[in-house]
Parts: structure tokens; sequence; C-alpha cells
């Protein structure tokens, strides 16, 4: 899969779907290559990825952007972290 990245001129991450997780501060969480939203409340946003599940935490949380492929999610972070197959 790579050399089709390379030839496409994409990240690696793009061609091969691995997840892709942008925090910006303690106010947005970005996921690229997100599968689905699994749970959403003001304190708690669960979603899955290709092998884990990502889990975001923190007061007044929003989804800002819920595209077919990503995830955004704005508001007071004060947690971020993934459990699955590799990460125990």
């Amino acid at each position: 899969m790579k050399w089709v990245s390379k030839l496409a001129g994409l990240p690696d991450d793009a061609a091969a779907r691995i997840p892709r997780i942008t925090i910006i501060g303690q106010s947005q969480v970005a996921v690229y290559n997100a599968n689905k939203l699994e749970r959403f409340t003001d304190r708690d946003v669960q979603i899955q990825l290709a092998e884990s599940t990502l889990r975001i935490t923190g007061k007044s949380l929003e989804v800002k952007e819920l595209l077919p492929d990503e995830v955004v999610i704005k508001g007071k972070i004060t947690g971020v972290s993934m459990k699955g197959k590799h990460l125990g």
C-alpha cells in the first residue's frame, strides 16, 4: 500500500486507512479514518477505529463535524485514551 500513497502523493495513513488523531490544545480533537461514533455525551465520546476504540473525556463536548471518515470534537478536553487489540 505504501507505493500507492507515494504514487498518489498521499500520506501513508490515507491509503492504508490508519487512524490519524490530531489534538489541538485542550479544546479540539480531530479523528481521521474513524469507523463509527459509538457513544456521545457532553462529558464522554467513544469513537471506533480500525483496531481500537478512542475515548475522549471532558466538559461541554460537542461534535462539530461528523463525516463518513472524520469526527471533530470540541469542548474542554481533559483526557484522550485508546483501547484495543494491540494496545492492552
